[in-house]
């Protein structure tokens, strides 16, 4: 009797754990071309205190450009995000940060990091590179529609596309 109760426990206990399942890490990579040298990208893309390139964004203001800094960004829409300078490599041209914060609105994420690289191609032209990884904003199971992974990628997918091409306007004007 006692092997019949600890076999039903050890099935109950263990295999209902394996069919738990939590959101999965979602991935939008995006890349677009710019008539412009990759340097004058480049400090655009760096200076963490002026992000004027998305034109869904009403404004934004940031501690400094230094790591560790936070920038709060203001959406046309009322929305709000906060995020914070994870990494500069002027070298590589690259640059890092994660929300700290966000409006689901906008942005329905969590753990969300991007990334951004900027490579020379030639004298005046650059290859833009925006990567983000995030789940979805509801990390229970059965998230509301407007929280799952589908909605949460394609806004992502969104903002990024709207980054890169308000970039791609700010660097070939002048």
């Amino acid at each position: 009797m006692f092997k019949f109760f600890l076999t039903v426990f050890v099935f109950a206990f263990f295999v209902n754990d394996s069919f738990a399942h939590g959101p999965s890490r979602q991935k939008v990579s995006l890349t677009v071309e710019i008539d412009a040298p990759a340097e004058k990208v480049w400090k655009i893309v760096s200076n963490f205190k002026k992000f004027n390139w998305n034109k869904n964004i009403k404004n934004s203001k940031a501690d400094s450009n230094e790591i560790g800094s936070e920038r709060i960004i203001n959406f046309q829409d009322g929305s709000v995000v906060k995020q914070k300078l994870e990494k500069v490599d002027s070298e590589k041209k690259m640059v890092s940060w994660r929300i700290v914060e966000t409006d689901n609105k906008v942005l329905p994420v969590n753990s969300y990091a991007s990334k951004i690289f900027i490579k020379a191609d030639g004298d005046s032209k650059s290859s833009v590179t925006y990567k983000s990884g995030f789940y979805r904003g509801f990390m229970g199971n059965d998230p509301p529609e407007e929280l799952n992974d589908e909605n949460s990628k394609q806004k992502v997918k969104v903002f990024i596309k709207d980054n890169l091409q308000g970039l791609k306007k700010v660097a070939e004007s002048n």
